[in-house]
């Protein structure tokens, strides 16, 4: 009989099979009659047929004899306690408290006294097993809290673990880094597993143990053949284009089925973002060349853009001195060409005037210095000299 939802049962309303333990006949036809107007009974003579009885199946109750031959009522208990926490009742015709004190020590729920009153042993048997049923009740609902419990903390921990291996490689810069990040991110999750990444520069593969074998080498590039996900035995593959997990002690799906399942699940998670952060590494390690290549191509221009600036300032005063060299040995020759004051005069004057064009076309172009100036600050960056910074 069952009882309604959001109401405690009565004690009539309770259920449940009794076994009943008395090496005479007569007293366990009795018990049987009594109980069998709200219980399901059981019988046996001795404490050996409940013992080994209890080892295969457990009633909801004992009602047990004190005084019985080969194994007495208070040893039957204590063995029966090492099985099952089931409720035991003593019936005994002994009302000394001595002999209630060793049914407590034994182990016993409750008592009895012989002759049986019919009332008071149904309503202690009903009372025995509720309480029985409302604390292993609450005892069930405390493992399902504390399983709950901690299976939050552990997919809390897991999560951080997600977090963590991103956090610490979204800014990699090698396939090498990447590789021994996404290896520690599997050490939480306590299985031995070995890595491999796909990449230009030839496979990045790392064990827990290290350097992989030559045989840890050869599954993890075949692993490419194996589908997303293989598992043979405890070993079990996650495999992705370019990044591949090797599982050497998976847990038994048959024995931890919830585990290893969040287990593969976590490996997949970790597997594919390692895959989205392969190409982020490729573009920083191409970055990276074509920074440094930049780098020296700004050091040569830098070089030459100074070798031309010189060879401009060399080629301004060169052409100064050529020309006042110039007027000084025309004017030299006056003595030789026996020219007048007025002649002379002209062509001094005609000499100079030449020359003042010629220095006034230099000194249109006078700003390549200037120019120089800047260009040299372009290739230098604009801070004060320093090179150009890219990253």
């Amino acid at each position: 009989m069952t009882a309604e939802p959001g109401r405690i049962a009565n004690d009539t309303e309770i259920s449940g099979c009794v076994l009943v333990v008395d090496d005479e006949p007569t007293t366990r036809a009795i018990h049987r009659a009594l109980l069998a107007k709200q219980f399901d009974v059981v019988t046996v003579a001795s404490g050996h047929e409940a013992v080994q009885m209890c080892r295969e199946w457990l009633p909801d109750l004992i009602l047990l004899d004190v005084e019985m031959p080969q194994l007495g009522g208070y040893e039957t208990c204590r063995q029966l306690r090492a099985l099952t926490t089931t409720p035991i009742i003593f019936a005994t015709a002994h009302q000394s408290l001595e002999e209630h004190l060793k049914a407590y020590d034994a182990g016993g729920n409750d008592l009895v006294t012989k002759p049986v009153n019919s009332e008071i042993l149904l309503r202690k048997v009903a009372l025995a097993i509720r309480q029985h049923q409302a604390t292993k009740k609450i005892a069930d609902e405390k493992a399902s809290l504390q399983k709950m419990a901690m299976s939050f903390l552990s997919s809390m921990g897991e999560s951080g673990t997600l977090l963590n291996f991103m956090r610490a490689s979204v800014a990699s810069r090698s396939h090498q880094t990447l590789a021994e990040n996404l290896l520690e991110a599997t050490r939480n999750f306590n299985v031995h597993c070995s890595v491999l990444i796909r990449h230009e520069g030839g496979p990045t593969a790392l064990s827990a143990d290290g350097e992989p074998s030559p045989l840890e080498i050869s599954i993890l590039e075949q692993s490419a053949d194996m589908g997303r996900i293989f598992q043979f035995g405890h070993r079990l593959a996650v495999n992705y284009e370019r990044v591949a997990i090797i599982v050497a002690d998976m847990p038994n799906e048959a024995d931890f089925p919830e585990l290893a399942g969040r287990i593969r699940d976590n490996l997949v998670i970790l597997a594919e973002t390692a895959e989205a952060l392969c190409d982020s590494v490729d573009m920083r390690m191409e970055s990276t060349v074509r920074a440094e290549q930049l780098q020296v191509a700004l050091s040569s221009a830098e070089e030459v853009v100074s070798v031309l600036r010189q060879k401009y300032l060399d080629m301004m005063g060169d052409t100064r001195l050529l020309l006042q060299a110039l007027v000084d040995e025309v004017e030299r020759t006056y003595s030789w060409l026996e020219t007048n004051q007025a002649q002379e005069a002209a062509i001094s004057e005609t000499m100079d005037k030449s020359v003042q064009r010629i220095l006034a076309l230099l000194a249109a172009g006078g700003d390549f210095d200037e120019q120089f100036d800047l260009v040299m600050a372009a290739l230098r960056g604009s801070g004060g000299g320093k090179p150009i910074e890219l990253f």
